[in-house]
């Protein structure tokens, strides 16, 4: 079973709009398959989508981009995702349990957000 990572920040009313995260994976991320409307009907899952054997889905609040699978693959969906945040905005990265915790930065890279994942929390590598 591959740990569920989130990447995540307080509301003030800002959010991730459902149009834009739309419009930005199919012009960033064209071999993702899309499900635009949520499987989920009566949960808070809103967009969902796959690639390669990771799976994300955000919060129907555009608050929060959930991930399952390859650490790699995680870390470059989470700090895309976080560059449709505003950049005043603090986007947290942590896994399920809320083990471990850091800011998601705007100038981040994969590579750097990869590296500050504890070891012991990371499937693999």
């Amino acid at each position: 079973m591959s740990t569920t990572y989130l990447a995540v920040f307080e509301s003030d009313g800002r959010r991730v709009d459902r149009e834009v995260l739309l419009a930005a994976l199919r012009a960033d991320w064209p071999h993702a398959v899309l499900q635009d409307a949520s499987p989920w009907p009566s949960e808070v899952r809103d967009v969902h989508w796959t690639q390669a054997r990771t799976e994300a889905w955000a919060n129907a609040d555009g608050t929060c981009l959930y991930l399952a699978g390859e650490i790699g693959l995680v870390a470059e969906f989470a700090v895309w995702w976080r560059r449709l945040v505003p950049a005043d905005v603090e986007v947290i990265f942590c896994d399920e349990g809320y083990n471990f915790d850091f800011p998601i930065t705007p100038d981040m890279t994969p590579a750097g957000l990869d590296a500050s994942i504890p070891q012991r929390w990371v499937a693999s590598r």
